[in-house]
């Protein structure tokens, strides 16, 4: 087995508190569940590492960018002091990383409030964080971590090679919702060899380490004696969470806020203590009073803009607008055991019909682009050679026409057999959603294809496109990825009731290349294998791909130090700081 090795290469550590100059190891990635939802994503800083200029997607689009950005340079030791305000539409919902099942609540966990085995590099790789190094041993399937001394609970009691058990006996407990137990399914035993090294049995597995990269560690000694059927409801995860991470929990007012403050005692080798001295997270889910708040200067970081609202932010030259690519698609599903579905070249004519680029333009504006098959430029191993199907009606009616579908009675709809081509398209009560329903019908309606948009709340419509006798069409849903790209769920013949196989297609050379993704370590073997699969999803067109997704986030110019990539909307917080004039708490109104 060709595993990772790590022995932590780290900057020299200034004797004071902090040095100008030093470098911070970034934190760990956000979840992603997949869901029925799109979701934002993220960013990541460096302490000194480019402030005075815009990272490479500047944060100036539709707006003075570089130049409102080229700003005098603030010595180190004046970035500490303020309260940093971010919002966004939904609540946070938990602190418990073994319950957490969205992934703002996940980014805040393991970005503030608690801290990872290991951390995320930007091409996914395995970085130090509480464990300072880690090997294999001459087989493979053993990995000895060596974790670093000076990291406390925010109570006081240090973290130990304990907690990093019990955190992953807990993650594998049948009785405990975790939400990705995939992440440790080549995990097979733990031995704790000493307070600080831990030693894990392991089988082969692809991205072997990814699940410590986002599953932040639990502290055995507040939840050790907790039931397992129990911590989904213990206090620790809303009213009183404890971590070990660069921010602590102060308090929360539930549908509101969350209060986080700096610890001063997060150790100077991970960064040390954070420049703001609190950060609150604001739930404002209308989005005309978010940009308000925004404009006010009342919140200085808005997640999860809508294209049309980064328009008008854009416009103040107070304001700063990015996009950065997330783990995220939009995608119609075909049911490919209804027939006309269940032919593949006239599942190709459908996507062939449909102006993927004219909805990308209407639903995302700049921030996104027609995507060709399941793995987004997000992805390390992203086949960029992989072209979308053009937009080709002419292209749509000579496959659909090749297979027997024609309008023998001239009423423009085709029909085969006495029946019509006609479907029903199914999607949740998004706006997004309805425009883009409404010029795939229109689309279609142009190539001889009748279709009837229904909308149906997400409460309704998951049993429909989950369920055993999968009770649709066709259906519009986003889809939110990882890096492991474990898919055998959507696709794997042997799993034809997994909830997310809406589709039915499956081809068993397709089951052994996505066995083979999870156990090939390499990199490039990786991307040739993410490659094939690509290209196999693509030429059966079991879903028509529309587009990928960048998040886009709003910041207040005064905020410094945001770097944003597909990591995390708030990667590398502990790192963000406010220009001095900016400084005060009229940002959060004290309750």
């Amino acid at each position: 087995m060709n595993a990772p090795s790590s022995t932590s290469p780290r900057r020299p550590l200034p004797s004071a508190r902090r040095r100008p100059g030093s470098l911070r190891r970034s934190a760990a990635p956000p979840a992603l569940l997949a869901a029925l939802l799109l979701a934002a994503a993220g960013c990541d800083a460096g302490r000194d590492a480019g402030d005075e200029a815009p990272p490479p997607t500047s944060w100036g689009r539709g707006g003075d960018g570089a130049a409102a950005e080229a700003r005098p340079r603030v010595p180190e030791e004046e970035r500490y002091g303020g309260t940093v305000v971010v919002a966004g539409p939904g609540d946070l919902l938990t602190m418990n990383p073994l319950i957490v099942a969205d992934r703002p609540s996940l980014e805040h966990q393991i970005h503030l409030l608690h801290i990872t085995l290991v951390a995320e590099g930007p091409g996914a790789e395995p970085l130090p964080r509480l464990a300072e190094s880690w090997s294999f041993d001459a087989r493979g399937d053993r990995v000895t971590f060596r974790l670093r001394d000076d990291v406390r609970w925010h109570d006081g009691h240090p973290v130990t090679a304990r907690d990093v058990a019990f955190t992953w006996e807990r993650a594998i407990d049948p009785a405990v919702p975790f939400a990705n137990p995939a992440y440790f399914d080549a995990w097979e035993a733990a031995e704790v060899l000493d307070e600080h090294t831990i030693r894990f049995t392991v089988r082969p597995r692809a991205h072997l380490l990814y699940g410590w990269m986002r599953t932040a560690i639990l502290p055995e000694h507040i939840l050790g004696d907790v039931p397992p059927e129990e911590l989904e409801r213990h206090p620790f995860g809303t009213t009183e969470p404890v971590g070990a991470g660069p921010f602590r929990f102060l308090r929360r007012v539930p549908g509101d806020r969350w209060v986080f403050e700096a610890n001063p005692d997060f150790p100077e080798a991970l960064g040390g203590r954070p420049y703001v001295d609190r950060y609150v997270y604001r739930q404002i889910p209308d989005g005309a009073v978010a940009e308000a708040e925004l404009k006010r200067g009342r919140v200085h970081l808005l997640l999860d803009v809508t294209p049309d609202a980064a328009a008008r932010l854009a416009a103040d030259t107070a304001v700063a607008v990015a996009g950065f690519a997330a783990p995220e698609y939009a995608f119609i599903a075909w049911n490919t055991r209804r027939p006309p579905l269940t032919d593949p070249a006239v599942r190709r004519a459908l996507t062939l019909a449909i102006d993927r680029e004219g909805i990308r333009e209407v639903v995302r504006g700049p921030y996104g682009r027609v995507l060709a098959g399941p793995v987004g430029r997000w992805h390390p191993a992203f086949d960029s050679t992989l072209a979308p199907l053009p937009f080709a009606p002419d292209s749509a009616r000579t496959l659909l026409a090749a297979a027997g579908w024609t309008d023998s009675d001239g009423d423009g709809i085709r029909d085969r057999d006495g029946r019509s081509f006609q479907f029903d398209l199914l999607h949740t009560p998004r706006d997004d959603w309805a425009q883009v329903a409404a010029i795939a019908q229109a689309n279609l309606r142009d190539v001889g294809v009748e279709v009837s948009t229904r909308v149906r709340e997400q409460a309704a419509l998951v049993p429909l496109v989950t369920g055993p006798d999968r009770r649709f069409d066709a259906f519009l849903v986003g889809w939110v990825r990882d890096v492991m790209l474990d898919d055998r769920d959507m696709f794997a013949c042997d799993r034809p009731t997994s909830p997310f196989q809406f589709t039915g297609w499956c081809r068993p050379e397709l089951d052994a290349l996505l066995d083979s993704l999870q156990l090939v370590v390499g990199p490039d073997v990786q991307a040739r294998l993410v490659a094939r699969y690509g290209r196999m999803v693509a030429e059966a067109q079991p879903y028509t791909f529309l587009y990928d997704v960048e998040s886009v986030l709003a910041r207040r110019r005064e905020l410094r130090g945001v770097r944003p990539d597909a990591r995390a909307a708030i990667l590398g917080a502990a790192e963000w700081w406010l220009e001095p004039r900016a400084r005060g708490d009229r940002a959060e109104s004290r309750r």
